[in-house]
Formats: structure tokens, sequence, C-alpha cells
């Protein structure tokens, strides 16, 4: 079918359609004229209206929003397992969502696991972290009691020592009256001698430590005589307690034993030690060692063994295990015992 063209001078020219494109001249005013395409060929305009959806139908949940939440669900049972995996499900399912214009939903579920996954991460981590400590910060428990022990045993022996140094000898296990009965222990005759004067001058010596006065003087226990594996709460109460004997450091008979005293060596001789039960401080109830008995002592301590003070004003660590004969040994002052080294 022929192209119609038309010049501008009003001059009309037929073209075939193989020429369609082509440029070609008007015979009247030499005007350059381009044959246009057929009609059929001709563009037309897009059409001018809002976008149609691209992905028609109802959107999907995101696979891994739900496996998030899931999985963020079973952290509190399974933590590290399934919690940190929920977290990072999480983050890539709300990636995806943003992503899919629409064709993914579970915003909600994702958002959810990573909120529940980071609990029970963190919760039940620190759960079973806490589990796995327990044992080392009950290990540093028992080193700083023992550590608080063997401080007051020291402070103890240097008062026994300040004690003999001004007296000449170290106290008898009691403060007795003139026929010798017992009225208070020792532990009362030395408050003077580590800074406790105050509360030395309010007893009545002459009166026994469970008189009306000087039960009232019971709750002023200093903490030197505090054992720290004892309950907090009963500040009345000491396992520190002297072993009393003919052949101890605190024999009954005599005003008390001098330093020089002592032919097995101070260093060799226990003063003080932990009971098995506490007794009340100002009470004189101690450990009585007679005949080869050895007196059980040892305090609230690990099955290991437990701290002691000898003469010299040192304190060491004396293993549970220990032989008897070496024992009685470190508890006689005068046995002749060759004491081998705890």
């Amino acid at each position: 079918m022929p192209i119609q063209v038309t010049c501008e001078c009003g001059r009309q020219l037929q073209a075939k359609e193989e020429y369609a494109g082509r440029t070609t001249h008007c015979p009247d005013c030499g005007r350059e004229l381009v044959i246009p395409l057929p009609e059929s060929q001709a563009w037309s305009a897009p059409e001018v209206g809002p976008p149609k959806d691209v992905y028609p139908g109802e959107a999907g949940t995101s696979g891994k929003a739900i496996a998030s939440l899931v999985l963020g669900l079973l952290s509190f049972l399974c933590v590290f397992f399934t919690g940190i995996p929920a977290i990072i499900l999480g983050i890539l399912g709300l990636n995806d969502i943003d992503r899919s214009q629409g064709r993914l939903k579970g915003r909600g579920l994702a958002v959810g696991g990573i909120v529940t996954g980071s609990i029970g991460t963190v919760l039940i981590g620190a759960g079973v972290l806490i589990a796995l400590l327990s044992p080392a910060i009950q290990a540093a428990r028992e080193a700083a009691r023992r550590a608080q022990c063997v401080n007051n045993l020291k402070q103890i022996g240097l008062a026994l020592h300040n004690f003999a140094s001004a007296q000449g000898h170290f106290p008898p296990p009691d403060i007795t009256d003139k026929d010798g009965n017992p009225l208070l222990s020792w532990r009362v005759a030395i408050l003077p001698y580590f800074g406790q004067e105050a509360l030395y001058q309010q007893f009545h010596l002459d009166e026994p430590w469970n008189s009306p006065h000087n039960l009232t003087l019971l709750s002023q226990m200093p903490t030197t005589y505090l054992c720290p594996s004892e309950p907090p709460g009963d500040r009345t109460m000491t396992t520190y307690q002297v072993l009393v004997g003919s052949q101890t450091m605190f024999p009954r008979e005599g005003p008390g034993v001098s330093p020089q005293d002592v032919p097995d060596g101070t260093a060799n001789t226990l003063m003080v030690i932990e009971g098995p039960a506490a007794v009340p401080w100002t009470k004189p109830q101690d450990l009585i060692y007679g005949e080869g008995m050895v007196p059980a002592f040892g305090g609230k301590h690990p099955p290991g063994g437990f701290n002691a003070l000898f003469a010299d004003g040192s304190v060491r660590f004396l293993k549970r295990s220990m032989r008897n004969a070496t024992l009685k040994a470190m508890i006689t002052r005068n046995g002749g015992e060759n004491v081998p080294p705890p």
C-alpha cells in the first residue's frame, strides 16, 4: 500500500512501503522529505497510570522468620545451639522481607526470633557460666576464709607473746578465784595485749563468765576470735581453743609456761588450734590433752586440714592425714620427740 507524503508547499507525493524511513525531495520546491512508516508500524506512547503489581497474588511468610522464632523459643532450653542461629536467621529474614517488595511477610516473627534468641542466649548462658564458675568462686571464698583465719591466729599469737613479755610467762588456761576454780577464759586475759584494754576493764575478774554482769559482755567478742567459717549471726562463740594438760603450753598448775620452758622448741609446739565445736569466748572451756589421748579438733574447714598457731607465733596448715604420733609430739612441749615438718 503506497505511503502518502505531503510537502509544506502543498504538493502530495506517494511512495512505496519499501522506501519507508528514507528521504526524498519535493519536485516543486526541492525540500527534503522523510517518507514515514506505515500506520501499522507507527509508534504509540505507553499508557500512563499507576504501576501494576509485578508479583500478583497473596504475599507469603518468610521461612527464615518462622525458623528464627522457633529457634529463639528453643534457646531457653538449648542456649547457644539455637539462640545464635535464631538471631542470624532473624536478621536474614528481615533482609529478605525488605527486598521482597511486598512478596514476603513475617517481620514480627523475625523480630520475635531475634529477641527470644538474644534473651535465651544471655540469660541461660549467664546461668551456665555461673554454674561453671561456681567451684572457682567457692574455692576463692574458702581461700579468703583461710587467710582470715591465719590472720586471726597471728594476732592471737602476738597477744600471747606480748603477755609473756610483760608477765614473764604465757597466760594459764583460766582466770581463777583464790581457790583455783576457773572463772574466765585466757581469751579474756590477753585482751589488753591486742588493743582491747577498755573491754578488759569492764569484766569483773572475780566473777564467773556467766555471772549477770559478765554475761552482758559476751556479745562484745572481738572479731579476732570470730572464726570465718562460723555462722556470721553468732558473734558470741569461738572455735579458737588451747590444749590444756601438764605437758602442753597451758598446764592448769602454776602461773603459766615461760617461753624458755619449751625444751621441744617453740617452733614445734602447738598453742592454739580450732576445736570441733564453738564455745562462748569468755567461758574457760578448751581441749583437754592427757595420757597420750589426742583430742578432736579442726573446726569447720575442708577435709584437707586446718590452721594452727605454734608457740613461736607462726601459723601453719596441718593436714588431717597427719599421724597421731606426730600430732602428739606437736602438742607436748617437753616430750623430747622429733617433730617432722608438717
